[in-house]
């Protein structure tokens, strides 16, 4: 009776999961404002208030060619590794310091009173991280244009050439320290239970050897393929499952140099996850301690 009623338990508990999950499939975004729509850009091209950042993959041809060969009218072009990134860090891709990030937002024409757009030609993938970048500095004003370039582009809307001079203006950070883990941060992490470390590379970079703990969940892997726009709730809550992230786990995301991990970090507050922090050392910073741990799947298995 005993066996009988554990088994009984057992399937219970399954199908409390399932049901569970099948549920949360049927749900809209938590956050639906973090996402911008081609259509409600086209509306606000004109509002002063609105400023429109290009950005782009940084390890493509001649990045900044894919603004002047073609940009949303109004877009300012921001260059990601050659701006956001502190010149003075030891480690490699650190988000810029305060009074950095001040002056440039401010170049940008960027003030506590601007709601920012941002996009690239990726999906988000590299746009997000001044999404990210804003907000750990205090400014919550900012969207991800869904689909980016390419959806603008598909549906025939208008592009042009000319570089964006803005009138540049005053921006006053405020750090919100809870959205970015240091690398202590994420020592103390490991083991613990209640917190799950994300490792937002592909794949083949995972097995070749990640942080102890960590689960993998690509970043790309969230965006349509072909639509380039991000995936339905029900997609993502399908596809989140599969790394068993609890509520009321802290998630720390990270991958080569903070980019692809503060996409993950972007996609967690969109469904409703706020418990999540970005390791801006990301697996650069980790990689090159070589006192720190490392698993590497691939020669274990």
């Amino acid at each position: 009776m005993k066996r009988t009623a554990l088994a009984s338990m057992a399937v219970a508990v399954l199908v409390a999961l399932t049901v569970g999950c099948m549920m949360a499939t049927a749900a809209e975004y938590a956050h639906p404002e973090v996402l911008a729509s081609t259509g409600w850009l086209a509306e606000h091209l004109d509002d002063p208030t609105v400023r429109v950042v290009a950005m782009a993959n940084m390890f493509g041809p001649a990045p900044q060619e894919s603004y002047t060969g073609g940009h949303i009218p109004g877009a300012v072009y921001l260059n990601l590794m050659g701006e956001l990134v502190d010149p003075e860090s030891a480690v490699p891709m650190m988000i810029l310091p305060s009074e950095g990030f001040e002056a440039l937002m401010g170049r940008l024409g960027i003030n506590s009173g601007t709601t920012v757009v941002v996009y690239d030609d990726a999906g988000g993938l590299w746009a997000v991280r001044l999404w990210w970048a804003l907000r750990y500095y205090g400014h919550e004003a900012v969207k991800v244009l869904n689909g980016g370039l390419a959806k603008w582009i598909a549906e025939g809307r208008s592009l042009e050439t000319e570089e964006i001079a803005p009138t540049p203006t005053t921006f006053k950070a405020c750090v919100v320290p809870e959205l970015r883990a240091t690398i202590d941060d994420v020592k103390l992490a490991l083991g613990d239970p209640n917190v799950r470390l994300i490792y937002a590379w592909d794949e083949a970079r995972y097995l070749a050897g990640h942080i102890p703990s960590s689960v993998n969940l690509a970043a790309p892997s969230n965006v349509g393929s072909e639509t380039m726009t991000v995936l339905p709730m029900e997609d993502l809550t399908q596809l989140w499952c599969n790394i068993d992230l609890q509520p009321d786990q802290l998630a720390i995301t990270y991958c080569g140099g903070g980019i692809y991990g503060a996409f993950d970090l972007f996609i967690l507050y969109l469904m409703g996850h706020e418990k999540a922090t970005l390791y801006d050392g990301s697996w650069v910073e980790w990689s090159a301690n070589p006192a720190l741990p490392v698993e590497p799947c691939a020669a274990e298995t």
